[in-house]
């Protein structure tokens, strides 16, 4: 390695290192649909170590630039709710492959933004390689700023058209063999580029030749190379357009303009192997600031609140991961004047509300019913019409009774348990829609051991081993002894490194085994697996 490279080299780790110490290694499977996983209660302790043997296995593996050298661990799927009618999948990978996955693809960054509009011209918001030598993406660029200017362009336009679309499940449809001529075809060095193409073809499982892994900051980084020649040539089209990640808002003269454009975009998708989202893509005529708004929550899935209860939280940027949802999952307790505002409210308006509510704001009626519910009238019929409405409404019903816990008495919670876990037959749902539930049923005063151990005792052998790694987490405070010694006794053997770390560390910390029973135990896992994680509970 030249010393040039090896520089690049040396940034790259160490900023992939940073990012992973703070971020963790994905953005999905966290807090607070997901439980907070061992290997992030154990980074936060040991951030140095990590760093030292992190850097090491990085440097060896971006020097051999050969995964028959230097290996990677699979990479494992699970699925979380997307809408109240769908799922989507997303990747979770070992901290150490995550750290070597995002610095391969910052060695390709420069390239890839150097080929795409300029920053100044404020199309293309995200994603952009920061100028700063300490961080890995501009923090001026984001979603907020790819609001912020479609908002401006739609505040010149008024009278005029504007089309709002996305591109159908991206990340699954990218194509291998479109990116890495991409990359090449940028002058990037090819060893890094054949780095990441036998990555995503080990990761992909079946050799699949399309699809790389929702959920990190370097799958980010290498779709935008994918889009290159989509942008230049939307702008050498000469269409008005914006973009971040999946999502375009196109600005035209006429409603045949827009249409014309719509054409344009679908065949330069289709060159990449790509297409439009059919059901999010829309034509309308700008009235005003308002019916812009409404219109833009209801394509993008409700994740724009339409009205502002003023809720209680710190200001911090904001910057938007790729995956759109329409579910709320996370609570805030309401500021003073919201909460005045919520008081003021009959319980009859706010049934109502939320029963006759649109598409357009749905998700922030279940916030107000929610909120109304904690502060103003614990009346466990209103969680039942939440749930029977929308299902998906339990993660954020979920997250709330978790954060006020302490505003209800052991009678309520008692109440709120009976009326929530009859609601639906949860152990016959799909297992994403479980998670929310086993954190209810976890809770050490919410405490419904039946349910936990209905869930295990079902996926002792899972075909998907993320979410039963999820069940014994969120479980924990319900597991018996014979449960526990049955994990550490017959199901370590046959379970990955990422489910033995979880279990190991729930033998560790029980307070149901006895220190003569949990050091056999122990001694016994540690004898299966050497395992840096492990190494450091």
């Amino acid at each position: 390695m030249e010393k040039e490279e090896f520089h690049l080299a040396d940034l790259a780790i160490n900023l992939a290192i940073d990012r992973i110490l703070e971020k963790g290694s994905d953005d999905v499977f966290k807090p607070p649909v997901f439980s907070l996983s061992v290997e992030s209660s154990i980074l936060s302790k040991n951030a140095d170590a990590f760093r030292k043997v992190a850097y090491g296995k990085a440097l060896d593996f971006l020097k051999a630039a050969d995964l028959t050298r230097e290996r990677i661990g699979p990479a494992r799927r699970g699925l979380v709710a997307k809408d109240k009618n769908s799922f989507r999948q997303c990747a979770w990978l070992d901290p150490f492959d995550a750290v070597k996955y995002l610095a391969v693809s910052y060695m390709l960054f420069h390239e890839i933004e150097a080929a795409r509009i300029p920053k100044h011209e404020r199309i293309v918001h995200s994603h952009r390689l920061s100028e700063k030598s300490d961080e890995i993406f501009d923090q001026n660029f984001g979603y907020d700023s790819f609001r912020q200017r479609s908002s401006e362009l739609s505040r010149d336009r008024i009278g005029k058209w504007k089309v709002v679309t996305d591109i159908s499940n991206f990340f699954d449809r990218i194509s291998n063999h479109s990116l890495e001529n991409h990359l090449l075809d940028l002058g990037c060095n090819k060893k890094y580029v054949s780095l990441v193409r036998e990555m995503l073809y080990f990761w992909a499982g079946d050799r699949r030749s399309y699809g790389i892994p929702v959920g990190s900051d370097a799958s980010r980084i290498l779709s935008e190379a994918v889009l290159l020649d989509v942008d230049a040539k939307l702008k050498n089209y000469g269409i008005v357009f914006v973009r971040y990640v999946d999502d375009f808002r196109i600005f035209s003269e006429t409603k045949a303009e827009a249409l014309k454009a719509i054409e344009i975009l679908t065949n330069l998708l289709a060159d990449e192997g790509l297409s439009l989202n059919n059901r999010k893509t829309d034509i309308f005529k700008i009235v005003d600031a308002e019916e812009i708004s409404q219109f833009t929550n209801k394509l993008s899935e409700g994740e724009h609140q339409g009205i502002d209860l003023e809720e209680k939280i710190e200001v911090k940027r904001a910057i938007r991961v790729s995956g759109k949802s329409s579910i709320s999952r996370f609570y805030r307790e309401p500021g003073k004047e919201a909460l005045e505002k919520i008081k003021k409210i009959s319980k009859d308006e706010i049934i109502n509300g939320f029963i006759n509510s649109s598409d357009f704001d749905i998700e922030q009626q279940i916030k107000l019913v929610v909120k109304y519910f904690v502060y103003v009238d614990q009346d466990v019929d209103l969680l039942k019409i939440l749930i029977d409405k929308k299902i998906t409404s339990i993660f954020y019903i979920a997250d709330a009774l978790i954060k006020e816990v302490k505003k209800f008495d052991q009678e309520k919670r008692e109440a709120i348990k009976k009326t929530i876990f009859d609601s639906v037959e949860w152990l016959e749902c799909a297992y994403p829609l479980q998670i929310p539930i086993l954190r209810i049923a976890g809770h050490p005063l919410f405490m419904e051991p039946g349910f936990v151990h209905g869930v295990i005792d079902r996926h002792l052998y899972t075909d998907n081993i993320i979410f039963f790694r999820e069940a014994i987490t969120l479980g924990a405070h319900c597991l018996d002894r014979s449960r526990l010694r049955t994990l550490a006794m017959n199901v370590f053997e046959n379970v990955p490194d990422f489910v033995r770390r979880q279990i190991y560390f729930l033998v560790n910390s029980s307070e149901i085994l006895s220190e003569s029973e949990r050091r056999p135990l122990l001694r016994n896992m540690k004898q299966h697996i050497d395992d840096w994680f492990i190494g450091q509970i």
